[in-house]
């Protein structure tokens, strides 16, 4: 029986409509090979040139943040509450009878968060790579507007990853205390800054999603001609 008589269901069907933009926007940039590049600027989904038989840049590596994220705890909670309904809510009556968590094929799958984690940095380092390279154009140093916002793109990305839950339990997980050896100290203030950010895991997950998204725009609006990029270079 529904308890809830407030609109329980408006942050759910928000999440759903955001969440379903995002992901259509993110799904045709990975597959529409153009525009991707603008002076020192090159999109986030692209992080290097070369393609393999033929295939964008972006889907060979596309399926790592897709399933980093379809992984994660986070996003678990968005996607089964708001599209499968799956609880719908606190005090809402469930359509289905029975229960059996993560452990039937195919969500029996999110296990596999862990090894998609490290992915996600070596994907991180080739982002912070090409952020690095938009401060260097024409054979010397300088900074425009599309430096920063990939500049902001991957720090948020970074605060993503790096607030996992996972990570909180690789750092500070499978020990009784934290002893008083340099090493566990050393373990233990890295699981404090870890479960600091992890507080905030929802706020990163949508920011990062949101400034990826910025940045493609931007490079490829820079591409076009529509927009002119303002910078140090000119």
């Amino acid at each position: 029986m529904n308890q809830r008589k407030d609109l329980w269901w408006v942050e759910w069907l928000a999440m759903a409509i955001a969440l379903t933009v995002l992901l259509i926007y993110a799904s045709w940039t990975t597959f529409n090979g153009q525009n991707y590049i603008a002076g020192p600027y090159r999109s986030p989904f692209y992080p290097f040139d070369f393609g393999i038989f033929g295939l964008s840049p972006a889907l060979l590596v596309f399926w790592i943040p897709v399933a980093f994220r379809l992984t994660c705890y986070y996003w678990r909670q968005v996607y089964y509450r708001s599209y499968f309904l799956d609880p719908q809510g606190c005090a809402v009556k469930e359509f289905r009878k029975g229960y059996n968590g993560e452990t039937k094929f195919p969500f029996i799958l999110q296990n596999l968060h862990r090894y998609f984690v490290y992915l996600a940095m070596i994907l991180l380092i080739l982002h912070w790579k090409e952020t690095f390279n938009s401060f260097y154009y024409d054979d010397k140093i300088g900074i425009g507007v599309g430096s920063v916002i990939l500049l902001l793109d991957s720090v948020f990305i970074t605060i993503y990853v790096f607030s996992c839950h996972f990570l909180r339990h690789l750092v500070g997980g499978g020990l009784q205390q934290f002893s008083c050896s340099s090493c566990n100290k050393l373990r233990y203030k890295a699981w404090q800054g870890i479960s600091a950010l992890n507080l905030r895991h929802a706020l990163w997950a949508w920011i990062s999603l949101i400034t990826i998204i910025v940045a493609d725009i931007y490079v490829r609006l820079l591409a076009k001609g529509i927009i002119v990029d303002i910078n140090t270079w000119r």
